[in-house]
């Protein structure tokens, strides 16, 4: 018999909270469709649970259930990311009488009115986005695009990593693809996912929604700093954007070059032999690489001004922020996600500070210029 004096071990099982060190942005929001009308919103770190709690209990996952069928990627870790620190995921079937398991523009943006409140770092919609038909944006982006803009002025910013579906018959495809980029051209994509991923070991290709859920897990269990332009993906083989999207003679058909010069996510055989593919250039429609846009928004979300809210408008109240200011920037120095930042800070009146930042973020490199010589060894016999 154990008596409540004599000294024991117990062990129980508990979530996994990730942890992360500086330079990581691993907080992914999803928007899916899911096979339940009682679950809103939540926050998860294992794929297990949140498969759990997105199925009515007694049901199965109807086959047009395309979110469910993302689950497993939007949680994936492999040999060169760690894979998400947390997924919050929103179902656009809250409340709903019938189950639908299309995703609209109406049913999105009650999405993101749920997701206003919550601090992410990227946004994922658990199905493929279409571009848009004839010479028509999808709505879908427009909506993203007001969400993206609003979530920055509430120091808030996050960029979207997902899956976009592009009608290869359209003859007027290569103006959406450009009014694509104008829409975003400030901020606001990170990796606009064209081609299916082709993970090593699997029996075919993921769905191109799949796809994009596990492009948002492979960027968020990556440093911020760190470029995806012409690295190799060790995790995935075949598929590639310059097979999937091939150079047309068709006026106005979409085409590889067509993506990458408009800021679209694209991958090329880096060894066809051996299938090893690679991402041909990680620019977004805002001109610069992926990762000038993470390390931004890290560096934005890092300064937490709303410690000083409550606080008496005065010079310590001043000097506090300063010291915010000075600790970031030798942070960000040292660990080289900026080669220069500069702030300056003043009343702006009575119950505000106005802070102002410049940050200098260096981009990557693209193009290498080799020039060779050569001198011919005259034959000399002996």
């Amino acid at each position: 018999m154990v008596t409540t004096n004599e000294p024991d071990v117990t062990v129980t099982d508990v979530p996994m909270i990730k942890t992360r060190t500086y330079g990581n942005a691993g907080k992914i929001a999803l928007i899916g469709a899911f096979p339940i009308s009682t679950f809103l919103i939540d926050s998860f770190t294992k794929v297990e649970d949140a498969k759990s709690a997105l199925l009515a209990t007694g049901t199965t996952v109807p086959e047009e259930c395309i979110s469910y069928g993302c689950l497993d990627y939007i949680f994936s870790q492999g040999v060169q990311s760690k894979g998400p620190e947390e997924v919050i995921i929103v179902n656009t079937n809250y409340g709903a009488s019938s189950l639908s398991y299309t995703i609209d523009n109406g049913k999105l943006a009650k999405a993101l009115l749920v997701l206003s409140e919550e601090d992410f770092d990227i946004l994922t919609i658990a199905d493929a986005v279409s571009l848009g038909s004839n010479t028509t944006l999808n709505t879908m982006w427009g909506t993203l695009y007001t969400f993206v803009q609003s979530q920055y002025r509430k120091q808030k910013p996050f960029g979207i990593i997902t899956a976009v579906d592009i009608d290869l018959t359209n003859t007027s495809g290569t103006t959406l693809v450009a009014a694509f980029k104008e829409m975003f051209e400030e901020k606001g994509i990170f990796k606009a996912v064209t081609t299916p991923a082709y993970l090593k070991g699997a029996e075919s290709a993921l769905s191109l929604a799949q796809s994009g859920c596990w492009h948002a897990a492979y960027t968020a269990g990556r440093p911020v700093n760190k470029s995806e332009t012409s690295k190799i993906y060790k995790d995935l083989q075949g598929v590639d954007s310059k097979s999937a999207f091939p150079i047309s003679e068709t006026s106005g058909v979409v085409d590889w070059e067509h993506l990458l010069d408009n800021g679209f996510h694209t991958t090329k055989f880096h060894n066809r032999r051996s299938q090893i593919i690679k991402c041909i250039n990680n620019w977004t429609p805002a001109g610069y690489d992926m990762k000038v846009e993470r390390v931004k928004n890290y560096m934005i979300k890092r300064l937490q001004f709303t410690d000083v809210f409550g606080e008496d408008n005065n010079e310590p109240t001043l000097d506090f922020v300063k010291g915010l200011f000075e600790y970031e920037k030798e942070l960000a120095l040292k660990n080289n996600y900026v080669t220069a930042m500069e702030y300056e800070i003043t009343h702006c009146s009575q119950d505000c500070i106005l802070a102002k930042l410049f940050l200098q973020i260096p981009d990557v490199v693209r193009h290498v210029r080799l020039e060779v010589s050569l001198e011919i060894t005259p034959y000399e016999e002996a």
